[in-house]
């Protein structure tokens, strides 16, 4: 079976300057700027988890975001879905993330396809990851900020 999942990171074309200034640590300060965003990504990941209390559909929120783990890299970023979490019928969690985060719309007159399946409502914010990494983004960038700007102020110095 394929697996099925999201990452969630940054625009990669927008760092390259700073990955071109992050090549030239040395290994030890890679190694702790990784380990502080490791414990960036870790914590948004349990935001995101937690947030399935507040999904129309906790249950199946709360298996789905089950799979949400933070990434060891330079840059914070979770990793949602997978194979893990088998539902009812053959499906994993990455085979219902978006609809566990969107919902469906059973009930307009253009939410089902002709082969019965329902189409995400329109427009939608989703009810856990994409909500909650809006509400936490300020806070997830000055915590990457402050473990960037501390890396990078010690290597210098030493």
């Amino acid at each position: 079976m394929a697996k099925e999942s999201i990452s969630i990171k940054p625009d990669q074309s927008e760092l390259k300057g700073l990955y071109a200034a992050l090549k030239t640590l040395d290994k030890e300060a890679n190694t702790t700027l990784k380990n502080e965003v490791a414990a960036i990504s870790n914590w948004t990941a349990g935001q995101i988890q937690a947030a399935a209390a507040f999904n129309p559909y906790p249950k199946q929120a709360a298996r789905v975001l089950s799979t949400t783990r933070g990434n060891k890299d330079r840059v914070p970023n979770v990793t949602i879905g997978g194979t893990r979490s088998k539902f009812s019928g053959g499906a994993v969690s990455g085979q219902v993330l978006f609809g566990s985060e969107f919902g469906a719309n059973p009930t307009s007159v253009n939410g089902r396809f002709p082969n019965g399946g329902r189409r995400f409502p329109m427009p939608s914010a989703g009810y856990s990851i994409f909500k909650t990494l809006k509400d936490n983004q300020a806070i997830i960038t000055a915590r990457w900020k402050a473990a960037v700007e501390d890396v990078l102020n010690n290597w210098s110095k030493g």
